[in-house]
């Protein structure tokens, strides 16, 4: 039986990091975007807000503004979505924390990113290029809320935006492209948030993942949650909660959650894959998560992070 190129990559991954456990290099996220789930598909045309709701919480995430450095006119960004925003964010905590400060280059540290993950660095209308400069203007002006119902009221979070400056060169000759930002600067609240709640993450799980999104939430949501499992017999969670925080754009019906499952326990495998020490059963109705050792031990980090 012939094997896919994506089945082969994630076994090698997989063989790689139970055969070399310790990474030669660290990736991190903050962990309150590993709890945070972007849609997976370019949202319906015209969409401002994408909504998701999960038991009592809701995530909101809003499109912004930015200048078109030909007319000089703010212009509506969409919404981020996919892969690309998510590797965008683990690239932008990672730069952060290994430089330790909130300004970072974008052009080549994101050109050595790219070329790490594998991707050709190119331009024109259909290179990888123009792919992520797209979804990095629509991240840096996103805006994202976390609404918390609780018995008799309701609490509103406004996270301090991930980005508060987007600096871009504008060439003198206007037949020159604008291929990234020149640098990026975190918000002071988010930076310094990230400095305590930095999620380290394996590069190889990243590269192994990098074309799935599902996978990717999958993988860095284990990567907090699972350490953190205290009950001896673990933690349950139902399909439907796993459906609020990772559903996209599944619908909360019978057939939606079938759907859903499908391609969940699908991304799913693809996570287990890279994260070879994740302890998860499938349960009647949802998953059974166990105390698992983090992907990155706890020594580790210290020898290898700043």
């Amino acid at each position: 039986m012939k094997i896919s190129r994506t089945t082969k990559r994630l076994v090698d991954i997989s063989a790689e990091i139970m055969g070399e456990p310790e990474p030669d290099e660290l990736r991190f996220l903050h962990t309150i975007l590993a709890q945070c789930s972007l849609p997976y598909r370019e949202p319906p045309a015209g969409g401002r807000d994408y909504i998701r709701r999960n038991g009592k919480a809701a995530l909101i995430v809003s499109g912004g503004f930015l200048m078109d450095p030909k007319t000089l006119e703010p212009v509506r960004q969409g919404i981020p979505y996919g892969a690309k925003p998510r590797l965008l964010m683990i690239h932008l905590c990672t730069e952060a924390v290994r430089r330790q400060q909130a300004k970072i280059p974008i052009a080549d540290s994101m050109s050595a990113f790219m070329r790490d993950l594998g991707l050709a660095v190119t331009g024109g209308k259909q290179g990888s290029i123009g792919r992520f400069k797209e979804q990095l203007n629509r991240l840096a002006a996103s805006r994202m809320q976390l609404i918390m119902a609780q018995e008799d009221r309701a609490t509103l979070l406004n996270p301090a935006p991930m980005i508060s400056r987007f600096d871009v060169w504008f060439p003198e000759d206007p037949r020159q492209k604008v291929l990234w930002p020149s640098e990026v600067t975190l918000s002071a609240e988010f930076f310094e948030s990230l400095k305590d709640r930095a999620l380290p993450l394996d590069r190889r799980a990243i590269r192994g993942l990098q074309h799935n999104a599902r996978a990717l939430d999958i993988y860095t949501w284990a990567a907090h949650r699972l350490p953190r499992v205290r009950a001896n017999g673990g933690d349950f969670v139902s399909w439907q909660a796993l459906q609020g925080q990772f559903g996209g754009e599944t619908k909360a019906t019978p057939e939606g959650l079938k759907t859903f499952k499908r391609e969940f326990l699908a991304a799913l495998k693809a996570a287990a894959a890279a994260y070879p020490k994740a302890k998860v059963d499938q349960v009647d109705g949802g998953l059974r998560l166990y105390r698992s050792p983090p992907p990155i031990a706890r020594n580790k980090i210290e020898v290898l992070s700043p």
